[in-house]
């Protein structure tokens, strides 16, 4: 019986893939597991490395071959290693990513199959830029606002706190399979589609979080998400904060309520920097805004006080120090 499927979307990760695929291949586990590949029509290389494991390995990988990008097109990619994932779990780790811990499946696995009421699995990264690996970065906390909501040790999470959270390790999770092929509509259409699976996943039962770090998170390669979301298009990050304010609304809805309160203060934090991007900072000045400042604390509390509190001389602090760096 095959335990995990390994989900891997990759495309022109020629430069990467193989440490990717190295790391599936170096899991020790007392259990079988299987690798489904997506490779998106890729325009260098990356299809003839996959091609050199599959030859390797025809016993542990599967791969689908696209001639057209799917991705482009609108296709949420991930069901289509979903729906023919053949184990009781999927482990996602995109084509970029890597895992760097030879027994990660097996930790995670012997905890889902002694919680069975626990949905989602995730631990900690390492952050890696321009092939320097940074071990004094991880990805938990992403941002000063979801300090509150990380740990250094073991816990549990809802939905909502998972929000509050924040960015977590795609290539961390490990959830039950067969919720996201049965998932609603909206996980296509949400504007990070990791973000919304972890989010629905965790709703239908709660999230644990190991705060080992067993895998690597490459930020800045061309392409990714979060790569183009730094490009600084002005109608385009507007529009993102637009579509992450009606998912938040959206997932309210379909969780009947249940995280409210969390959700409320994902979308004051979503407002306030559309807000800040429309340069409308007489409406930073609500009261509504107040509650913003509940996602921080410490000294990291200062800069967003002042954004809500003095909105225009803030921004101009903040441009003119981006000119000195410059």
């Amino acid at each position: 019986m095959i335990m995990v499927s390994i989900n891997c979307i990759t495309y022109n990760h020629e430069a990467y893939i193989g440490q990717t695929i190295e790391g599936f291949l170096m899991q020790e586990t007392d259990f079988d597991f299987e690798i489904l590949i997506h490779e998106d029509a890729s325009t260098d290389r990356t299809a003839e490395i996959v091609r050199s494991y599959e030859r390797l390995h025809p016993d542990k990988i599967r791969v689908i071959y696209q001639t057209e990008n799917q991705y482009s097109k609108g296709v949420f990619v991930n069901l289509l290693n979903e729906e023919r994932a053949r184990g009781k779990y999927v482990a996602l780790c995109d084509g970029d990513d890597y895992w760097i811990d030879p027994h990660k499946l097996q930790k995670q696995v012997d905890y889902m199959e002694a919680n069975p009421d626990c949905t989602l699995c995730f631990h900690d990264a390492y952050v890696e830029t321009d092939d320097t690996l940074h071990t004094d970065w991880r990805v938990i906390p992403w941002m000063p606002e979801n300090r509150k909501y990380a740990s250094f040790e073991a816990r549990t999470y809802n939905a909502g706190e998972l929000q509050l959270l924040g960015f977590i390790p795609t290539m961390s999770m490990l959830y039950r399979n067969r919720l996201i092929m049965g998932g609603p509509d909206w996980l296509s259409d949400a504007p990070a589609k990791d973000g919304a699976m972890k989010l629905y996943v965790a709703s239908h039962g709660y999230a644990y979080y190991m705060p080992e770090v067993m895998s690597v998170y490459r930020y800045g390669v061309a392409g990714s998400a979060t790569t183009i979301w730094n490009e600084g298009d002005l109608e385009r990050d507007i529009a993102r904060h637009e579509a992450f304010i009606r998912f938040i609304d959206t997932f309210d809805a379909y969780s009947n309520g249940q995280y409210h309160q969390e959700m409320e203060l994902s979308r004051i934090s979503f407002e306030v920097g559309l807000h800040r991007l429309r340069r409308d900072y007489a409406a930073l000045k609500s009261p509504r805004y107040d509650r913003y400042l509940d996602r921080f604390v410490g000294k990291e509390r200062i800069r967003p006080y002042l954004m809500v509190r003095h909105p225009i001389v803030t921004e101009l602090l903040i441009r003119l120090r981006s000119r000195q760096l410059i």
